[in-house]
């Protein structure tokens, strides 16, 4: 039995995300039509290639989808999903770009305050990782409060 990730590849899709937060912003994606869920918003990511890291492939993904470089810090949270089109394993990672400033995205990027992030506007595994985003978010803001 092989034990690599790819051997399961025709049964489960593997996607690394990266949650790019920058001073109270984060980065997402309106999906563009023909995608499935197209209209949604998204993360950046996508599927790793072969011999590639989780980390590697979710800032390899940001670089392409959005123009940005950023460093990835750790591990969010695992998703399995079951979609119409395949299963994913969907692995998200927190980051923060490398440029000063808040850096101009290729669209369809664009910064929308974590304050307005909502689990409605984007694709059901989506989900808890929006939910541990506004649990971070409160716990920022208290430890924030004098």
């Amino acid at each position: 039995m092989n034990d690599s990730p790819w051997a399961s590849e025709q049964k489960e899709q593997l996607v690394a995300v990266a949650v790019v937060r920058l001073a109270g912003l984060v980065l997402v994606g309106r999906r563009p039509a023909g995608r499935p869920w197209a209209g949604y918003l998204e993360f950046p990511g996508g599927r790793l290639q072969p011999g590639e890291s989780w980390q590697q492939a979710a800032q390899r993904e940001t670089q392409e989808e959005t123009g940005l470089s950023v460093r990835i810090e750790e591990h969010l949270l695992t998703v399995h999903a079951d979609y119409d089109y395949g299963r994913l394993e969907i692995r998200f990672f927190t980051a923060v770009p490398t440029a000063a400033g808040i850096p101009r995205p290729r669209a369809p990027f664009f910064w929308l305050d974590v304050t307005r992030l909502v689990p409605e506007d984007f694709p059901p595994a989506n989900a808890p990782v929006i939910a541990q985003l506004r649990r971070l978010l409160l716990s920022e803001g208290s430890e924030k409060r004098p």
